[in-house]
């Protein structure tokens, strides 16, 4: 097996040849097709399709009177919400302005040098590491096993390279949908804990799987040396409000971790949506019936497609692998965006993701797909 240090020299140079991009650029393709933006179907950003609470509209709207007010920088109400969902205590929870800016605290609040990140996965990690002047190291996934992480094999290969001190990892990850067993990880945490690692793990997706997966938040102890990142950006289809949160029950990582906060980082308006969004019960419901019987009737879909090739996923999104490098350009003239994915570190332009949409808007991707592939015409 190679040394993490060759998968680092490969890959680090392939990676930076590419700009980092995210989905959900759907302004520029109606731009591009002169179209309004309500016409383009986006399956590039892994987004709630059931859209805003509709219950906690009043409540958004209330919080307008507050604008004039800074917002308590402590944010006892809202680690408060966090705290009592997940059963921990509130100073075990911190908070900010997406799951990005608490990420890059984390980060800084580890003195590191080298770090360890998946290929592929979200290269917000990587940029962030590189940002600070951390080396960054791969831990390469292969197709042939799904993409899937054998820890227990990282772990042997951890023991090897001591200047790696921080792991970051995504369970589900991004963009392949595989997560991450709950004993798989807790071995990882005792080999940080055991030889002074620090796990970074980002569960942005967790809440978004197939029968609700558990959370490593559940398995969390006092002295476990690990962030977990959350996010309600995705699952609340809040992406403009912007809101993240960390947990971490080990008091020196708490320590650490104040000096990093930025003050008043959360606004007024997310402040209050973070308090209530746990209360959204019907809405949490709705979200885990919906993705529980579209996102197996999709893959199931794409399957049933012989010019791609998809890949098994807990959320709600699929990686796939095509031929057709130009399948994205050739969908976006029929107003349709998927995220190519060639600027993931071990991927090329022959894999694409998509996300799970309402039932409608996934046939129509599936029979569009079918239709630029040439299985109809």
């Amino acid at each position: 097996m190679k040394k993490l240090e060759t998968f680092s020299l490969i890959l680090v140079g392939d990676f930076l040849k590419n700009n980092i991009h995210h989905g959900g650029n759907i302004e520029q393709v109606a731009t591009q097709l002169n179209i309004p933006i309500e016409e383009v179907k986006d399956f590039s950003a892994n987004i709630n399709p059931l859209g805003f609470p509709s219950d906690l509209w009043n409540v958004l709207v209330q919080s307008f009177a507050n604008i004039e007010v800074y917002p308590n920088p402590e944010y006892p109400e809202l680690k408060a919400a966090i705290a009592n969902h997940f059963n921990v205590n509130s100073d075990d929870v911190f908070v900010g302005n997406g799951a990005s800016e608490v990420l890059d605290e984390t980060i800084r609040a580890e003195k590191a040098t080298d770090a360890l990140v998946l290929a592929p996965t979200f290269g917000e990690y990587e940029r962030l590491f590189k940002r600070v002047g951390i080396k960054v190291h791969h831990y390469q996934l292969y197709e042939k096993n799904n993409f899937s992480c054998d820890v227990q094999a990282m772990i042997e290969q951890l023991k090897a390279h001591r200047e790696i001190t921080i792991i970051c990892l995504a369970s589900p990850n991004n963009p392949t949908g595989q997560i991450i067993a709950l004993k798989d990880l807790r071995n990882l945490v005792n080999f940080c804990n055991q030889h002074h690692r620090l796990l970074i793990l980002d569960e942005a997706f967790i809440d978004l799987t197939v029968n609700e997966q558990e959370s490593l938040i559940n398995e969390l102890e006092a002295d476990d040396r690990v962030y977990i990142i959350r996010a309600a950006t995705k699952f609340f289809a809040i992406p403009g409000l912007r809101l993240g949160y960390c947990i971490t029950k080990n008091k020196k990582l708490k320590t650490l971790l104040k000096v990093q906060e930025n003050t008043w980082s959360v606004n007024g308006i997310a402040d209050v949506f973070g308090q209530n969004m746990f209360r959204a019960k019907k809405y949490i419901k709705l979200t885990h019936d919906w993705l529980n019987i579209q996102q197996p009737a999709l893959y199931q879909a794409l399957q049933a497609i012989p010019e791609i090739k998809v890949f098994p996923s807990a959320t709600n999104f699929f990686l796939f692998k095509s031929n057709d490098l130009e399948l994205r350009e050739k969908l976006i003239r029929h107003r349709i965006l998927i995220r190519q994915c060639d600027d993931y570190a071990g991927l090329g332009r022959q894999y694409y993701r998509v996300a799970v949409k309402g039932p409608q808007d996934n046939i129509l991707l599936v029979k569009t797909l079918k239709q630029v592939l040439g299985r109809e015409l």
